[in-house]
């Protein structure tokens, strides 16, 4: 586990270094400022307004952050070929390859909190409001971000950056219509056997991400319902799982490629 943490620290310091980092929370915060400067009709919905597009913008950046640094880390290393010296020395593959993550991971949690700080800064300092539930979408923000990086690495074992963006973002795009298109495409029965087979297929094999979207419920307050701690260990539960598959099978196949 030194090692984990030693290529996780690694990532860590060199995103602080990079100007793609600062540069993407910038621009998030930046807007996020500018938010307030939008008309609304009352008190009630401006608050709401703000809450709903800041954590909005905050889910972008995210998972912005976590899909570019997951898609480029593998491939970034072997175009320098810092890589092969990395693993000449006495590491396992698998303990690169989860550290690199738990560093992605580390980054995206910085990047959150200064968000939710920036926030909850923003929206006292406006209203005279403290919203603690804030972290509530926060953190699920973070757990959707884990879910997409692992994704994202994942594909970067053989693929290019580029080719890795597109599929997490179809990942990204699957994952939040499963509830809704891919049940209806799986039960209608005018549909081809082969368009409901695949359907069906993706529906039971794929997150539902839409359930850790609770921005729209956070942002209005939890009136229409609550976000309590077991909904939140659930959620907690499910992007764990997931992204402990894609991230065996991401070590997996590092294990196996021919460097």
């Amino acid at each position: 586990m030194t090692a984990v943490a030693a290529f996780a620290w690694s990532v860590l310091q060199d995103a602080l270094h990079r100007k793609v980092f600062y540069a993407i929370l910038a621009f998030s915060l930046l807007l996020m400022l500018l938010i307030p400067m939008l008309p609304s009709a009352s008190v009630g919905v401006q608050v709401d307004l703000l809450r709903e597009a800041a954590l909005g913008l905050t889910s972008i950046m995210a998972f912005l952050l976590a899909v570019i640094m997951a898609s480029t880390i593998i491939p970034g290393e072997l175009g320098r070929r810092t890589l092969y010296n990395t693993l000449s020395r006495p590491v396992r593959r698998w303990q690169y390859y989860l550290g690199k993550f738990i560093g992605i991971m580390a980054v995206v949690a910085i990047a959150l909190l200064v968000s939710l700080v920036v926030l909850l800064i923003l929206v006292g300092a406006k209203f005279g409001t403290f919203n603690p539930g804030l972290a509530k979408a926060i953190f699920t923000i973070f757990l959707e971000a884990m879910v997409l990086a692992s994704v994202a690495m994942l594909a970067s074992v053989y693929l290019s950056p580029l080719v890795c963006i597109l599929l997490a973002g179809l990942f990204y795009v699957a994952c939040h219509v499963k509830g809704d298109f891919l049940y209806r495409a799986m039960t209608d029965s005018t549909n081809h056997a082969l368009l409901r087979g695949l359907s069906g297929f993706l529906y039971y094999i794929l997150p539902n991400l839409e359930r850790m979207n609770i921005n729209e419920t956070i942002a209005h307050s939890e009136r229409v319902f609550r976000v309590g701690a077991g909904e939140l260990v659930l959620l907690s539960a499910i992007a764990l799982v997931f992204s402990a598959i894609f991230i065996a099978l991401g070590a997996y196949l590092f294990e196996r490629r021919d460097l």
